[in-house]
């Protein structure tokens, strides 16, 4: 690893193996550019620029929203901030803005840890750690979290990586999504009315097709996986080359987002593919939340690689 330059999004890593290249911000232990040969595989953004639109983020102790902030959990009724006022909902987590602390850095490797502390609506302390590897196959992020103190809590894992093809926008690339199900939700706020089969929509593809104008910001469940359990989303170019990203079992859900943005450099430039453990609205729902226990850690892990 190269030397470290302080600047707006915080300490700056840079992470070099074989043909790969990372860049990571300390703030919310960003994943900030990925290259291979020089060609990006994610969306990325200015060392010393606003992060935009939680790009390359980590997302906990929630991906995603918790519906109007309000959750119950072992029968007590918590209310969180609403930190996306226009629908009126908690989105994300709580470690979107931590500075992490960096523990370790190598040439290839960098691992980070942050505190959730207790507060209003998510009265637990949380140690959140994240490690980078590059390796000959990408980037490998590996994600612990630990009950530090209170009692058990809710929890869930998410990343928030806009992965690119070669070409100008979304609409050009090919889509390979093992996807099942989705769930639904309501045109305004975007809250969760059930789960329904991809078969036959305009949101199925199981088989590589290209994105064309279709609009995604869902949530797909139902996900086939390799024989070593692993999940594949593949965004490619008409020639085949572009990147994947993979997953283990402990992610059962992703988020697909065409970025539909109203800022053109933004606008449907990459799609946000989210590994994710719970689905929106597992707060409330209580799908697939986490038990995160005292003595107990929850671990996930994620790759993006180059492919073609």
């Amino acid at each position: 690893m190269s030397g470290s330059v302080r600047s707006l999004s915080g300490r700056q890593l840079r992470l070099e193996h074989d043909d790969y290249a990372a860049d990571v911000a300390t703030v919310g232990a960003s994943l900030r550019t990925l290259s291979w040969r020089g060609r990006p595989l994610v969306r990325g953004f200015a060392a010393d620029g606003l992060r935009p639109v939680y790009a390359g983020a980590i997302l906990a102790p929630w991906p995603n929203r918790v519906i109007d902030g309000s959750y119950a959990w072992d029968g007590e009724r918590r209310q969180l901030a609403l930190s996306e006022p226009a629908r009126g909902h908690a989105l994300h987590g709580l470690v979107l803005w931590n500075d992490f602390e960096v523990l370790e850095e190598g040439r290839d490797r960098a691992v980070l840890a942050t505190v959730i502390e207790a507060q209003d609506g998510y009265p637990h302390r949380v140690g959140v750690q994240v490690e980078y590897v590059l390796r000959e196959r990408g980037l490998v992020t590996r994600v612990r979290a630990e009950l530090l103190a209170g009692a058990a809590a809710p929890f869930g894992w998410g990343s928030h990586s806009y992965l690119c093809a070669p070409g100008d926008t979304v609409n050009e690339w090919t889509l390979s999504l093992p996807a099942a199900a989705v769930q639904t939700v309501s045109a305004e706020r975007l809250i969760p009315t059930g789960v329904a089969e991809v078969q036959g929509t305009e949101l199925d593809f199981r088989r590589h097709r290209v994105v064309g104008e279709t609009f995604i910001d869902h949530a797909f469940t139902g996900l086939q996986r390799d024989d070593a359990g692993l999940a594949h989303v593949d965004v490619l170019d008409a020639a085949g080359v572009g990147v994947r990203m993979s997953w283990g079992s402990e992610c059962g859900w992703v988020q697909i987002h065409t970025a539909d943005r109203p800022e053109p450099e933004l606008n449907r430039t990459g799609l946000a593919v989210e590994p994710m453990t719970c689905p929106p609205g597992a707060f409330d729902s209580a799908k697939d939340v986490i038990r995160l226990e005292a003595g107990t850690p929850h671990t996930a892990s994620w790759r993006i690689s180059a492919l073609g």
